[in-house]
């Protein structure tokens, strides 16, 4: 498993006070094959880690999260 620094994941938003961005790290993007524009859920875990999931449509135009496998 690789961490990061909250520092290096989270800024506030310069014009949005109260807002914070979060950047998720280019060897994540590349490793999950996410790219800008890539639909993600994102949700806290019970042990407050950050748990971040593809949304894909199904065959009916309907929004379903996808967790890929580490493996």
């Amino acid at each position: 498993m690789i961490e990061y620094k909250y520092e290096d994941i989270f800024q506030d938003d310069p014009n949005n006070p109260g807002q914070t961005l979060m950047t998720i790290p280019p060897e994540v993007l590349k490793k999950q094959g996410w790219s800008e524009g890539t639909a993600v859920k994102i949700s806290i875990g019970d042990q407050g880690s950050v748990i971040i999931e593809e949304v894909k449509e199904n065959n009916e135009g309907q929004s379903q999260s996808a967790i890929k496998n580490d493996s």
